[in-house]
């Protein structure tokens, strides 16, 4: 059944990934974690806008957060089915940002090409092409390699 549903972008989240700031880069990949499950475009934003206004603003505040805390903020955003999982993957992928990158911003500038940056995010636990390919569509290719730290 073909829909005619417009995918969503960064810029429809208020999402500015031109100048590669840390914030910004987290909050897409909050996004496309989220835009990757099998869920309602609407369904997803709303949850990331719940996310974001809550305070999970970067990997470490998903650090401080209780699993229990997670799925309210989840269900508050609209997601009824696979919470513990949604939970469960979301903590996997930020905990291994902060254990193998130290941010969002380093695991993308420190990736030499697309193709690597593919590789490190489809290692994380729950993230696959589909949502590889959302992070990817809207990440300036320019800040690959662009770590210097």
């Amino acid at each position: 059944m073909a829909t005619s549903e417009k995918k969503m972008t960064p810029a429809d989240l208020g999402i500015d990934l031109s100048s590669g700031a840390p914030g910004q880069l987290y909050r897409w990949l909050l996004a496309s974690l989220l835009f990757g499950k099998r869920i309602q475009q609407d369904i997803a934003a709303r949850t990331w806008h719940v996310l974001i206004d809550n305070g999970l603003t970067s990997p470490e505040k998903f650090a401080g957060i209780s699993r229990d805390q997670l799925m309210r903020l989840l269900t508050e955003g609209g997601y009824v089915h696979y919470r513990w999982k949604e939970d469960d993957e979301l903590h996997a992928v930020m905990a291994g940002v902060l254990k193998e990158y130290g941010s969002v911003q380093d695991m993308v500038k420190g990736a030499g090409s697309p193709e690597e940056l593919r590789r490190r995010l489809e290692e994380f636990p729950g993230v696959g092409p589909v949502t590889a390919n959302i992070f990817l569509e809207w990440v300036p290719e320019r800040f690959n390699g662009t770590y210097s730290g």
